[in-house]
């Protein structure tokens, strides 16, 4: 029998970064996109979890099942913790909006990336052939996907807030998102 572990990522999350053309009349401060430039940088990996999809695997093959689980923490561990950490490193926001938007993004974030490194450093600890090892990532993605597929929109004011679309506009990074 085949399991299929399917997990809904964050790409939707990431729809606010791609931002509007600026108005020509109010030019953001070249430090605002500096700022908001490495705002987005900090997200690249995370966005890369929007494209990744666990693939089938046989149930009982725990060879197989450890490879698909490695692979996914592989592209989830560097994703939400580059995040975090990336976004915790930034400087002086531009605004109290860029500000709220920094704070309510690592606040979504924080504990779901401490779930994914606590569960990637219990298998990284296991035997390769540790079947119930396996069996415990599984169920640990699975409350992963759910905790993500719980959290509200933490992009929503990027999408809403004018100055900060402004701002992605002009910031490189920000670019490199999906939209």
């Amino acid at each position: 029998m085949r399991r299929s572990i399917v997990l809904f990522a964050a790409g939707f999350l990431l729809a606010g970064c791609g931002g509007a053309a600026p108005s020509p009349s109010s030019p953001a401060p070249a430090a605002g996109s500096a700022w908001m430039d490495g705002f987005c940088g900090s997200l690249i990996d995370f966005a890369k979890i929007g494209d990744f999809t666990m693939p089938d695997f046989e149930q009982n093959d725990v060879a197989s099942a450890r490879k698909v689980m490695d692979d996914a923490f592989g592209v989830f561990a560097p994703g939400f913790d580059n995040a975090v950490t990336g976004l915790g490193k930034l400087g002086q926001a531009p605004s109290a909006e860029a500000d709220a938007a920094r704070k309510s993004i690592v606040d979504a974030l924080t504990p779901i990336r401490d779930e994914v490194l606590a569960a990637k450093a219990a298998l990284d600890a296991a035997p390769k052939d540790d079947k119930n090892a396996v069996v415990a990532a599984g169920a640990a993605f699975r409350r992963i996907g759910s905790h993500m597929n719980d959290m509200p929109d933490p992009f929503q004011q990027l999408e809403t807030n004018v100055s900060l679309k402004t701002l992605a506009a002009q910031a490189p990074n920000c670019g490199k998102l999906p939209s």
